[in-house]
């Protein structure tokens, strides 16, 4: 079974028609690229997938469970404990460190055990364990971009939506993000869905979909086969380090 099944979805403003009976998998462990021109619908359809917007027509499955029959509080839920979000321009709290930014989602969802251990390990293996105290607004592109995924995969997700996330980045920042994309779905099995308008997530992506005047045009347009791998812990055990602390 697919981890995500878009079915049919068409999304309608007036007499315009933002998506246009839209039908896509996502499997587990892949990276899928939307593609399209700006207004072409990427942006939409990824609010569409998360709940937040309900379209006209159409469905979504996570895990075969169709989220528009839920109530919003289990759509609200779902978006906290089963999606993790990245954006172009970070969106963090700039009035809280880098630190509390990640925790955020945590305490939201109240799940605070041994959030400290979880928050060090993120930090180590996203490689910004010494900047954890600072402020966003003190922070490069591209620490913030390591951030603000540290944040999107603290309730450990099994999705990651992601809204242009190399498009306010230098390219060498951007391919390092792009890198650690890569890592995420190898080491834990995370499915990510960019919308992009960068060749090198295209060429990265395991899957393509296009989008022109709110319809696929390209219908899954396969990259090289991708083996889906059991989940790894990122980096020691919380138990480890507890011990070195």
């Amino acid at each position: 079974m697919a981890l995500l099944q878009v079915k049919s979805v068409s999304v309608q403003y007036d007499e315009r028609k933002v998506l246009d009976d839209v039908s896509f998998e996502v499997q587990e462990s892949t990276i899928t690229a939307l593609t399209g021109k700006s207004g072409s619908g990427k942006t939409t359809l990824l609010g569409v997938i998360s709940g937040l917007l309900q379209p006209n027509e159409g469905t979504v499955l996570f895990m075969g469970d169709n989220i528009f029959t839920w109530s919003d509080l289990k759509r609200s839920r779902f978006r906290n404990r089963d999606i993790g979000f990245v954006f172009q321009f970070f969106n963090l709290f700039s009035d809280i460190s880098a630190y509390d930014n990640i925790a955020f989602p945590a305490i939201l969802n109240r799940e605070t055990r041994n959030l400290h251990a979880r928050i060090m390990e993120l930090a180590e293996y996203l490689q910004i364990t010494d900047i954890l105290d600072r402020n966003p607004t003190t922070l490069s592109g591209g620490e913030r971009q390591r951030v603000a995924i540290a944040r999107a995969i603290i309730n450990e997700p099994k999705l990651i939506l992601a809204d242009e996330p190399t498009g306010n980045l230098d390219t060498a920042t951007a391919n390092d993000i792009l890198k650690l994309f890569a890592r995420l779905r190898d080491d834990k099995g995370i499915s990510i869905i960019i919308a992009t308008h960068d060749e090198r997530i295209v060429k990265a992506s395991n899957v393509q979909y296009h989008l022109e005047g709110g319809k696929i045009l390209e219908n899954g347009v396969r990259k090289e086969e991708h083996k889906i791998v059991k989940k790894k812990p990122i980096t020691r055990s919380v138990a480890k380090i507890k011990k070195k602390k």
